[in-house]
């Protein structure tokens, strides 16, 4: 496993994916109402901080995802039960990103299918590429990515004749209160989420590698969003999009250009499917990879299948519906997610600076005898 490597661009696509990944299909910052474009984008900029975190705990310890850092840092009981903290909160992410792609697909797609199905063809695929290793997943996301960052662009362009600026106007309507809500739920769905990636990025190239795939793949899938995000605002506005569970297909369904060009929701339903795929897959691996660690076994591959049925299973009784869902993360969701995305992160972080000076002081007194 550890002699996997990936490349710098294939980490980017990687994370544009994963940011992208159900905030394609799902809303974010809906508490700011009207202003939820500019609380992603203040969102995006306070997770270029938290982002240079995650970075710096990657070169500290080069060749080592969090698990390793936790051990060196913390010792193997301590390490192994904080490292357990992630491979729960990456498990119930996981679930709960399968749970949305069937979800969305059966609401557009298939109403008459059971749930179930989908998700069972969408588990049998991430086990798959999750067995091949990174290295191919890393492949697949060079390609995924062509769909998924032209596509969103191309329908934003045929949007522009139903857009209504009236619909963002004006700015901070409802005061700061919402807009800062909004702003933490953005930073929390889908920014924060990359945390899963300090347990799979293990296979980059070198110590610098971490701070170009981070930082080009937040900007590049930020701004994705942020312009996705806006489009629909203005084509929709805000009573609608707020009842709308999945605004890019509402608004994908509004492109009409003469008798030529309508009804592009597919094209929108198979980028959207492909990120779903990518964002599970990175949660299935990083589950897999930090039980291994933690039981102290070499490989991961021989309890993908396992974990990946286990995910299946979850999703389907973890809520009743999309109803319940969004209720518990716009009720609880931040406070639940945001201690795991940032607090913990800080914290190791300035664990494993103490460690590392204390090191270099040791040695510079061993030099100095």
């Amino acid at each position: 496993m550890n002699k996997e490597l990936i490349s710098d661009i294939q980490g980017i696509c990687l994370i544009i994916l994963f940011i992208s990944g159900s905030t394609l299909a799902l809303p974010t910052g809906i508490a700011a109402g009207r202003d939820l474009w500019l609380a992603i984008l203040l969102a995006l900029v306070l997770a270029i901080p938290l982002y240079l975190i995650y970075s710096r705990l990657l070169s500290l310890y080069h060749g080592k995802d969090i698990f390793g850092i936790l051990e060196a840092v913390f010792g193997k009981f301590f390490g192994k039960a904080v490292g357990l903290i992630f491979v729960v909160y990456a498990f119930h992410l996981g679930t709960l990103v399968l749970r949305d792609q069937g979800d969305y697909l059966v609401a557009i797609s298939l109403p008459e299918t059971p749930i179930i199905i989908p998700t069972i063809i969408v588990v049998i695929l991430c086990t798959l590429v999750v067995k091949a290793g990174i290295e191919v997943l890393g492949r697949w996301s060079k390609l995924f990515v062509i769909l998924n960052a032209p596509i969103p662009t191309i329908m934003i362009l045929m949007l522009i004749p139903q857009m209504d600026i009236c619909n963002i106007m004006p700015i901070l309507y409802k005061g700061t209160k919402p807009f800062l809500k909004g702003t933490l739920q953005a930073l929390s769905f889908p920014f924060g989420d990359v945390v899963v990636f300090l347990m799979v990025f293990f296979a980059l190239k070198s110590k610098k590698s971490s701070y170009n795939v981070f930082i080009k793949g937040l900007l590049w899938g930020g701004f994705l969003i942020i312009g996705v995000s806006l489009a629909e605002i203005l084509v929709l506005g805000e009573d609608l999009y707020a009842a709308t569970y999945f605004p890019n297909h509402s608004a994908a369904s509004k492109v009409s250009i003469g008798d030529l060009l309508q009804r592009l929701e597919v094209i929108v339903i198979v980028a959207t499917l492909t990120s779903f795929f990518v964002k599970i897959s990175i949660c299935l691996l990083a589950v897999c990879n930090g039980i291994s660690k933690i039981l102290g076994c070499r490989e991961y591959r021989f309890i993908v299948a396992p974990i990946a049925l286990l995910m299946c299973n979850f999703s389907y009784f973890i809520h009743d519906n999309i109803i319940m869902k969004t209720k518990w993360v716009d009720s609880i969701g931040i406070y639940y997610f945001l201690p795991l995305q940032v607090g913990i992160p800080i914290l190791i972080l300035i664990a494993a600076e103490i460690k590392q000076r204390r090191i270099k002081n040791n040695t510079r007194r061993v030099n100095r005898k």
